[in-house]
């Protein structure tokens, strides 16, 4: 006979190390936070972290419809918030996100790729995102941040072993962390119809996601910031925990 007791523990664990950042952040996550987001200040501009963020209004529209045309002007909106220029970068969604389980009840996605090419850089991104556009703006925003990291120069992935997690930090730096924290984890239909599969999308995830937001906050001077009912409740939770502390 199963234990219920024992069940409920190994989802609750298995929910915990979904949630927890997918690398090692050296020197733990509060000083890698702090260290990186003021990297970035030093690399794009104080001003960056001032902009109005980005509510999921500004860049879905009501009517959005979960075509191709329609991922593709959030996609531009996107690019232009994170100061790409037009026609940077190339994006097509031809990429075979095909999602296949990496151990039991956890199941693994890909979802964008950036590509470094002869001229100019591409981003391909799975058709299938069309249809979810926070998880689309989420992992946009990501590969646009492999364009400004990484195509743009300004690291290398031998100098930054954490460049993935630096990736993810930087869409809460343009202010698009909203997006990111609350596509970072999801329960899913499993394909059978037979109840839901876990499923965890990026590097820093959510643990770490409401820490990066709570410096976000505070480097913007709020203490109280009003968009953070659009964050999912356990992020909402753990950044205003956060930010309480950084105040203090």
């Amino acid at each position: 006979m199963r234990n219920p007791i024992g069940t409920i523990k190994r989802s609750q664990q298995l929910r915990s190390q979904l949630k927890a950042p997918r690398e090692r952040l050296r020197g733990g996550s509060r000083r890698w936070i702090r260290m990186s987001m003021d990297w970035l200040i030093e690399e794009f501009g104080q001003d960056i972290v001032h902009r109005p963020i980005v509510l999921p209004t500004d860049v879905i529209p009501s009517g959005y419809d979960g075509s191709e045309a329609a991922a593709t002007a959030l996609c531009e909106l996107v690019a232009g918030r994170m100061d790409l220029r037009p026609g940077q970068c190339g994006l097509s969604f031809e990429l075979n996100g095909v999602r296949r389980p990496v151990r039991a009840h956890i199941v693994k996605e890909q979802s964008g790729r950036w590509i470094r090419g002869d001229g100019r850089n591409s981003i391909q991104l799975a058709p299938a995102l069309a249809a979810d556009p926070v998880a689309l703006t989420a992992i946009y925003a990501h590969e646009v941040g492999h364009e400004l990291l990484l195509g743009g120069g300004r690291i290398t992935r031998a100098e930054r072993p954490d460049h993935e997690s630096l990736t993810d930090l930087i869409t809460v730096f343009y202010g698009l962390g909203i997006f990111t924290a609350n596509a970072a984890y999801e329960r899913r239909p499993r394909p059978n119809g037979r109840g839901k599969q876990p499923l965890a999308r990026g590097y820093l995830r959510e643990a770490v996601l409401s820490e990066a937001l709570a410096y976000y906050a505070m480097l913007r001077g709020e203490r109280t910031p009003t968009w953070d009912h659009h964050l999912d409740p356990p992020v909402r939770r753990g950044m205003r925990n956060h930010l309480a502390i950084l105040h203090r």
